[in-house]
């Protein structure tokens, strides 16, 4: 039924297609910016308000040019709404055309900008005159070093994608502003950040402004004028006006904040390091206790959960319970790719999986668990990571349970961290009160100084997983296990000849063999199986005809690359048990285009 409806609505998609075909009057694929602009002049009379606020009034005369086909309906104009910390109001439109008749527009705010629709649904040939005009508040701002004030604008946006044949401008201030020029007044014109400058003639009085000559520019090339002023001049709105409660007293707060979290830190730590001491030394050791399956050893030893899971699983073979199996090769051979090999696991005596851990795993990998039963390790999928990751957490619960670890809480950390929370919370609200108030980025600094202040003091209140005594001397036990590994042959071969040794093991033939393939888990668990694999291959060679019960299929791969196989074998579990399926001034030099106040952009309807 639904591929009926599919092909019901494609069939009537296309027949409209074909009737409208005929009726091209409007392409249904026209680029509203696909014009270009025979002029663009703009006039800004800067003054002040009653409050002594500088404020100015706009007038731009757009001439486009469209084409001769149904594609516009007129213009675009976004105008930012705020400009360092303060709004500037965009008010007071009017939209006329080159004989002062009035043109339809609408007003809109969104992101930031306040947007004219200038135009409305009837189409617009060729050349066309839009004067725009309105008033803006607060474009003059104080330098950061104190010497001036500046009228420091943006005065042609730097998005439009149409080319403007002639660009002029005209800035003059009031007479109240007039006494407080002081001569420095620059012109950039280009890209963004570009340093380029364009000749400005005219003092910015009302009889004799600063020009910007007819300047030829590119799509997304605009004009930046920098006026000086007397500092001090206009009045700033209090946005812009040092505030110690909402910009000094957080930084005080948030220092001492930081110190408490540092010092609540620092007493977790050594916390943490005083609880994981055991007796104090590590000896080599050359076996692992029936007690200590990986999913155990791995949360004493702090290893990786991931290669816990791999460690189980070979760790089942090993120990005779499974036997690990290269299974046929999946998929279809497209375009010269290989099939993947599957990986396959057999039960061979299920009974050797003694500890609760061992059991779990071998049912997770073959449900019914019999002998001779067997089940493929899936490549991807998302049910059996969920499986192992759930193995894993059983494990971490498991060594808790089993007392090697314990949940604690340090106790001058807990106090450090209440105290690191109060000052999060403050330095939290002064940041949020200085967002709505101040505009500026510092506030929004000290929100998110709050938020990691808290995080901070959350981590020193709880409680935290440490070692037991008895946790602590496993932890050395494997510790140990991991030096037997890394060790030279020659030094491995000393200690299991040594009294101790010698009274358990024997040092040569199938029982040294065993003993090295019951670490290979734990060489995977510290992330030393490469170097083991090498080690159990000298072995194996000293053995002529042995072939691992574990692993049978290394008969018919070669001991020469073993090392190499068992590699591609564990890493094609591992990424089984964790699969995954699958936004300062310019007025006296020194500036650019694009950084001053205004701009926007521009474009087509």
């Amino acid at each position: 039924m639904r591929k009926l409806l599919r092909i019901g609505t494609l069939f009537i998609a296309a027949t409209g297609l074909a009737l409208a075909a005929p009726l091209a009057a409007s392409p249904a694929f026209a680029d509203v910016n696909d014009f270009t602009y025979d002029a663009w002049h703009v006039e800004a009379e800067v003054g002040v308000d009653d409050a002594g606020r500088a404020i100015a009034k706009v007038t731009e005369t757009v001439t486009p040019r469209f084409p001769e086909t149904d594609q516009n309906r007129g213009i675009v104009r976004g105008i930012p709404i705020d400009y360092e910390r303060a709004s500037t109001d965009p008010r007071d439109f009017s939209v006329t055309d080159g004989s002062g008749a009035p043109v339809p527009f609408e007003v809109e705010d969104e992101d930031g900008f306040r947007i004219l629709l200038v135009g409305d649904d009837s189409y617009v040939h060729g050349q066309q005159t839009y004067v725009l005009s309105y008033t803006l508040s607060d474009v003059v701002l104080g330098r950061d070093d104190g010497t001036a004030d500046e009228f420091y604008w943006d005065i042609m946006d730097f998005e439009h994608q149409q080319p403007v044949q002639r660009f002029s401008a005209e800035v003059s201030f009031s007479d109240a502003l007039v006494p407080a020029l002081n001569g420095n007044s620059h012109c950039y014109v280009g890209n963004p950040g570009s340093t380029d400058e364009c000749a400005l003639t005219g003092a910015g009085t009302p009889t004799d402004p600063v020009r910007v000559s007819g300047t030829q520019l590119g799509p997304k090339q605009g004009v930046t004028v920098a006026v000086g002023l007397a500092e001090g001049s206009v009045v700033q709105p209090s946005q812009r006006l040092p505030n110690f409660a909402l910009d000094g007293l957080p930084l005080v707060i948030g220092g001492a904040g930081l110190a408490t979290a540092t010092a609540g830190g620092i007493s977790v730590a050594r916390f943490r390091g005083k609880r994981r001491t055991g007796r104090g030394t590590v000896v080599a050791q050359y076996d692992v206790p029936a007690e200590l399956p990986p999913l155990i050893a791995g949360p004493v030893a702090a290893a990786g959960s991931s290669s816990a899971t791999t460690a189980e699983i070979i760790h089942l073979a090993v120990i005779g319970a499974t036997r690990l199996e290269d299974g046929e090769k999946q998929g279809k051979k497209l375009g010269g790719s290989k099939r993947k090999q599957v990986q396959m696991v057999r039960v061979v005596d299920p009974a050797r999986a003694t500890d609760d851990l061992d059991q779990r795993m071998l049912r997770a990998l073959v449900p019914d668990a019999q002998p001779g039963a067997a089940r493929a390790i899936p490549k991807s999928s998302t049910k059996f990571a969920e499986k192992m990751a759930k193995l894993t957490q059983r494990g971490a619960k498991e060594a808790v349970a089993r007392g090697y670890l314990e949940k604690a809480q340090a106790p001058g950390a807990r106090v450090l961290g209440y105290v690191t929370l109060a000052i999060s919370a403050v330095l939290f609200v002064l940041g949020v009160v200085g967002l709505a108030t101040r505009g500026s980025a510092l506030p929004a600094l000290f929100v998110f100084g709050g938020l990691f202040l808290a995080a901070v003091g959350f981590f020193s209140v709880a409680k935290h997983t440490v070692h037991t005594r008895l946790g602590a001397e496993t932890r050395e036990y494997l510790e140990g296990v991991r030096m037997f590994i890394r060790v030279a042959e020659e030094d491995r071969i000393r200690i299991l000849q040594s009294v101790t040794g010698a009274e358990r093991r024997e040092v040569d033939g199938v029982r040294v063999i065993h003993l090295y393939e019951r670490l290979l888990p734990y060489a995977i668990l510290f992330g030393q199986e490469k170097q083991w694999a090498k080690a159990l291959e000298v072995r194996y060679s000293a053995e002529p005809g042995y072939v691992p019960y574990w692993y049978p299929a290394l008969a018919v791969h070669g001991l020469g690359s073993f090392p190499n196989t068992l590699a591609r074998y564990t890493e094609s579990i591992s990424s089984s048990v964790s699969y995954t399926s699958s936004s300062s001034g310019g007025s006296a030099g020194g500036g650019f285009a694009g950084g001053g106040g205004g701009g926007g952009f521009s474009g087509g309807r």
